[in-house]
């Protein structure tokens, strides 16, 4: 959700450098990519393990959610570009899509509400509620069970490389779109594909559906 539907990512960035200079911790970019996708247990150890500072953790994602919420008050969620067509298409292809996000229920219903796409998803794991956060597989198959689909069937699409990682143990298929941090390197192996935008994920999509039409025609 975050990064690939809402462009929030830059406001959690913005958000983790205000707790550093409040805080006096160092807190780079690299080291804020890190905790990207991950849930809050994850995320508070590798927190810890990068700061030193256990005694920081919840006054310092106080500080960043409260620089994102105030942000998003003022201003509404930010969606990325060709969201809602790409949501529009796939409910015309009846294809259905799951939200799978480290965002807790409430606040990931929210922001669904206010963009007004919540009508889309046919399913939905939010937060803590598959167990381990990514980049464990976890998330993933569990919405590829909720869909009743296995989880080879199914596209994830990606932003972080914790999530692209954690699809990739899922056995899912994957396609990065990425966001503040570059798509792992393609020698990796972690993803099927790589896109530039949401509309470039219809369009690959398409190209999918079309070379798969072509190979059942010959058969």
């Amino acid at each position: 959700m975050d990064g690939l539907m809402f462009d929030t990512e830059v406001l959690g960035l913005e958000g983790w450098k205000t707790a550093g200079r409040k805080l006096g911790i160092e807190l780079t970019d690299e080291m804020i990519a890190t905790f990207r996708g991950m849930g809050n247990r994850e995320r508070r150890e590798q927190f810890i393990k990068l700061t030193g500072r256990p005694d920081l953790y919840d006054e310092a994602v106080a500080v960043r959610v409260s620089y994102s919420d105030s942000w998003i008050a003022r201003n509404g969620v930010p969606v990325k570009p060709g969201l809602k067509d790409l949501l529009d298409f796939l409910k015309m292809e009846g294809i259905p899509a799951a939200l799978a996000t480290s965002t807790e229920r409430g606040k990931a219903e929210g922001y669904l509400r206010e963009a007004g796409v919540e009508e889309y998803f046919a399913a939905s794991v939010c937060g803590a509620e598959a167990g381990r956060s990514k980049p464990a597989p976890d998330i993933f198959l569990k919405a590829a069970g909720k869909l009743g689909i296995p989880a080879a069937e199914c596209m994830v699409l990606e932003d972080s490389e914790n999530g692209i990682r954690a699809a990739r143990a899922a056995g899912c298929m994957v396609t990065a779109v990425p966001d503040l941090s570059p798509a792992p390197a393609e020698e990796l192996g972690l993803w099927d594909w790589c896109v530039d935008s949401l509309p470039d994920v219809k369009d690959l999509i398409r190209s999918l559906n079309g070379a798969k039409a072509c190979t059942q025609g010959r058969e």
